[in-house]
């Protein structure tokens, strides 16, 4: 589950994202806490050791009616929901697999104004049932299907990341990307500590270039490819006795969705 606070960094780091857009949410911000905590809240839902939500799809589901119908937010309240409910899956390790950004935007219109219904029911009849059709309960069910046949399980290797993710990666690895670029390219560095004095007493760490990796900017995804020759460079591959698994864990998967549907994301800044 996710807790209020990283739901609130999704936010804020959105807002980070956002604030040289048509529709920046710079103004945004928590427009009540009682709201969000409502909202977070609800993956929680339950009598004792009994969850009304047990299960990771219709957990991930709920959090995102949360978000996007209780308006915890003075903006991008939409935004923040889809980008946690992704986060929500990464958390036990699923994700979303042959989606179209246009039918994610779609089901996170209809969400939002309470309105999906995935077997599109006509108008007609969709009066006549009722407004009770269309109640909280049936919507996160509503989302939850959905996701379970658009969703699978992460499998082991390389993981999509961005640049600025690799950046968090190598360091506990003693490597770094160097801050300048050279037109495509980016210079992969590695610390090496040095003795200096007559003594040999004094160390000094330097970075000493071990090669280079193509580089567009810090938001863009790595491709599978390059992190590979990456890997390589750095001897952080299984064969060297890294696990990828170990390797991937801890970094931070939200600038990685943010770029990966960020199409969808400015859309939904326009409804």
């Amino acid at each position: 589950m996710l807790s209020p606070e990283e739901v609130v960094r999704i936010h804020y780091v959105l807002c980070r994202d956002f604030q040289t857009a048509d529709d920046p949410i710079g103004y945004g911000g928590i427009k009540s806490q009682a709201l969000l905590e409502s909202a977070v809240g609800r993956q929680h839902a339950g009598f004792g050791p009994f969850r009304k939500y047990p299960d990771p799809l219709s957990n991930a589901a709920t959090l995102t009616f949360g978000v996007c119908c209780d308006h915890p937010f003075h903006n991008g309240n939409k935004r923040t929901a889809l980008v946690a409910m992704l986060a929500h899956l990464d958390k036990n390790h699923l994700t979303l697999k042959g989606v179209r950004q246009d039918e994610l935007y779609a089901v996170m219109v209809e969400l939002a104004s309470r309105e999906l219904n995935l077997e599109r029911i006509p108008p007609r009849v969709r009066k006549r049932l009722g407004v009770l059709k269309y109640d909280s309960d049936h919507q996160v069910t509503e989302l939850s299907n959905w996701l379970e046949v658009r969703t699978e399980r992460v499998t082991r290797g390389e993981r999509r990341v961005t640049y600025r993710q690799v950046r968090q990666l190598l360091q506990p690895h003693g490597y770094r990307l160097a801050q300048t670029q050279n037109g495509n390219l980016i210079d992969v560095l590695k610390e090496e500590t040095q003795r200096k004095g007559v003594l040999r007493r004094d160390t000094r760490t330097e970075l000493k270039s071990i090669g280079r990796i193509g580089y567009r900017n810090e938001g863009e995804t790595v491709s599978v490819k390059t992190m590979k020759e990456l890997r390589r460079l750095c001897r952080l591959r299984e064969e060297d006795g890294v696990d990828s698994s170990a390797f991937y864990e801890g970094a931070d998967v939200i600038d990685f969705f943010i770029n990966e549907y960020r199409t969808v994301l400015r859309r939904l800044a326009n409804t």
